[in-house]
């Protein structure tokens, strides 16, 4: 994911695309959206490698980032 991150306030549409789940300002996990729940509130990464399957609830302070396809610019160094 080199390319601007964006903030995705619905969670929903995420499902198949690959994202990065952030706290706060760190990111703590990347990967392919399995599922979502219709209230945009929990989601769920697909398991990849040594990672499991893991779900993110947005009560808990996480928050969806998403690089669109069509959008190149770096971000600032």
């Amino acid at each position: 994911m080199k390319n601007k991150m964006h903030y995705q306030r619905q969670w929903l549409p995420l499902v198949g695309q690959e994202v990065a789940i952030r706290f706060d300002t760190k990111t703590v996990r990347t990967g392919i959206v399995d599922a979502a729940t219709a209230d945009d509130q929990i989601l769920w990464i697909t398991a990849q490698g040594s990672e499991p399957r893991r779900m993110f609830q947005r009560t808990d302070g996480f928050s969806v980032w998403i690089a669109y396809k069509w959008d190149t610019s770096q971000p600032p160094s």
